[in-house]
Order: structure tokens, then sequence, then C-alpha cells
């Protein structure tokens, strides 16, 4: 069903509004330039979770959006214009720099990559100013820190003035799982403890349950040996399944737009560490509206997450 289809066999197309209506309106407004029916669709979103999902709609739309500056020309004293053009300059910057790793960078798109993050933090500086209130800047601050090496300390400042204004944002949680991890200069042990705190402070039914499987995942690709062989160790399968127990699989468990992020991960490490059934049944959660993470770490998402669907559901015994 539109938008969202099977591209044959071997692929899904990686829908951003993942089948909802607002976040289509919002797209669709967009595309047309019409920055009135943006600001009128986002502007009642007060769920913080709800209102960075649609922000990132916004955001991942490639190249120039003219609309943007359309719209700050018309309302600047509103932080909602500057909150959309910082966070959409965070995305552009890491389409500049790629998802390779440091090494593969060059100079010119270093460089690119840094100019860009700048105007985001600018931009999200003027929208925490005007709306002081609101967590999802300060998360997309959290993104310009991590990008530009302010240091783990200055996140963490930057982390707290999220949770302050919403205790489980679950964007900015994800940014500063990033953060702790050994490839943004922490280590497998501070993130691990990181998204075990968060787990075990955290209501039942959070999507934030999917950290530790995060945490086990990167953890997994330093370790020695495949990262099956970490995954599938038991003290980890049932660290992991604790998780899901108090998250995805909690009756509580909010299926607002994105959680298909936290089903996702909990089904990729699930498929990694043997755990077939427990895999298909989060890919049954997902169905055919996958997001980029985690699917994406395989250089296709699109590709990926059909191929690992299949090989969950032969290996649990449904084909």
């Amino acid at each position: 069903m539109w938008p969202f289809k099977r591209a044959g066999r071997s692929s899904v197309v990686i829908d951003p509004c993942l089948g909802d209506g607002t976040a289509r309106r919002l797209d669709e407004a967009a595309g047309r330039g019409d920055w009135s029916a943006v600001s009128a669709t986002l502007t009642p979103v007060v769920d913080q979770d709800l209102r960075a999902f649609y922000v990132g709609v916004l955001a991942g739309r490639s190249g120039p959006q003219p609309w943007i500056g359309k719209w700050l020309a018309a309302e600047p004293e509103s932080a909602l214009p500057h909150l959309v053009k910082g966070a959409h300059a965070v995305q552009w910057a890491w389409e500049a720099r790629g998802s390779g790793s440091a090494s593969t960078v060059s100079e010119e798109q270093s460089a690119a990559f840094l100019h860009r993050l700048e105007v985001a933090e600018d931009s999200l500086d003027e929208a925490v100013s005007r709306d002081p209130a609101d967590a999802t800047a300060w998360a997309e601050l959290i993104s310009t820190a991590l990008g530009r090496r302010l240091g783990a300390d200055e996140a963490e400042r930057r982390f707290k003035e999220v949770v302050a204004r919403d205790r489980w944002h679950r964007a900015a949680h994800a940014r500063m799982l990033q953060q702790k991890c050994a490839k943004w200069g922490g280590s497998d042990d501070l993130a691990l403890a990181f998204a075990r705190d968060t787990v075990d402070l955290m209501p039942a039914g959070c999507s934030l349950g999917s950290m530790v499987a995060v945490a086990h995942f990167e953890a997994a690709l330093q370790a020695d040996g495949s990262p099956e062989d970490y995954l599938a160790r038991p003290q980890v399968r049932a660290e992991v399944h604790a998780a899901a127990d108090k998250s995805v699989r909690h009756p509580d468990f909010r299926r607002i737009p994105g959680h298909q992020t936290a089903d996702g991960w909990f089904a990729l490490v699930f498929h990694l560490a043997g755990d077939h059934e427990a895999a298909a049944e989060r890919f049954d959660a997902i169905g055919d509206r996958p997001t980029e993470l985690p699917w994406g770490y395989y250089r296709d998402a699109g590709r990926a997450y059909p191929r690992f669907r299949a090989k969950a559901y032969r290996a649990a015994g449904r084909s």
C-alpha cells in the first residue's frame, strides 16, 4: 500500500514517514514549499518524541529547502523554523561526510561537514533561545556536539538539558549512546553502563529498552571473533531478552511512529544471536515499514531488511 510497498522480493522502499498521516502531510507541504502548512501542522505537536520524529522527516529531505528561508523571513521570532533549519543542516552535514569511518573522509568532505554543523548549531541556538521548554532542539545539539567532537562533557551537558525537559526523550538517548561508544571516543563499558542505567530506571513500556541491544551490537563489532559469537553469549542474550520484556514486548509499549527502530534493533540482535523466533516476532511488529537504522549498517537498508527477515523466518520454521 502506497507509499511503502515491496519493490520486488529482494528489497523494500524505506518510507521516512512510516505510513503516518501527519508525517506525510508535512512532507508533502515541504515538497510544495508551503511553510505555512508545515507550521500549522507541526505547532500543535507537544509530544516530544513525535515532535522529534516529524522534525526528522523534514530534516531528512535531500538538498536545499528554500521554503525554510521563507518561513524564517516570515516568522523570525518563532522557534520552529530555526529548529527545522538546524535539524536539516545536521542531516545535510552527515550527507557531506558520508557514512564511512573517519579515515575515509576527505579534507573537502570534512570541511563541508564542519561548516554545515556550524550552521546547524547557530540555528539550534536560536531555537532554544526562543523556546526554552523545547527538548528537541537540545537533542539535535547533541548531534552537533558529537560531529564537532566537542567532547563527552559538553555532550553530557546538552543531554542534561534534554532530560530536564523530557526525561525519556528517545532521540536524545540514542545520540548520547553514540557519544559513549568506542567509535566516538568512548568505550564498550561506557556505552553498556549508560544503556543499562537507562533501562533500569525507565518506566515499563519505554522504547529505550532497545539501547541495550544497540550497545551490545556496537560492542560485538569491536569484539574478537564474530559479532554472532559475542551476541550468542548466554549473559548477553539474557540481558537483551530482559530489555525487550521491559520495552517492546511490554503491554504498555507505545507503537508511535519510530517504534520500528526499537523493534528493528531487537530483531537484528536476536537474529544474530540465534534467537530466531524472538527475531521473527519483532519482524512481525515492523511489517513492511522498517527504518534506516539498524539496517543501514549493512549499506543498503532497503535490501538488508528483507534479507534478514527472510533468514529469520526460515530459521524459525515460518517458511
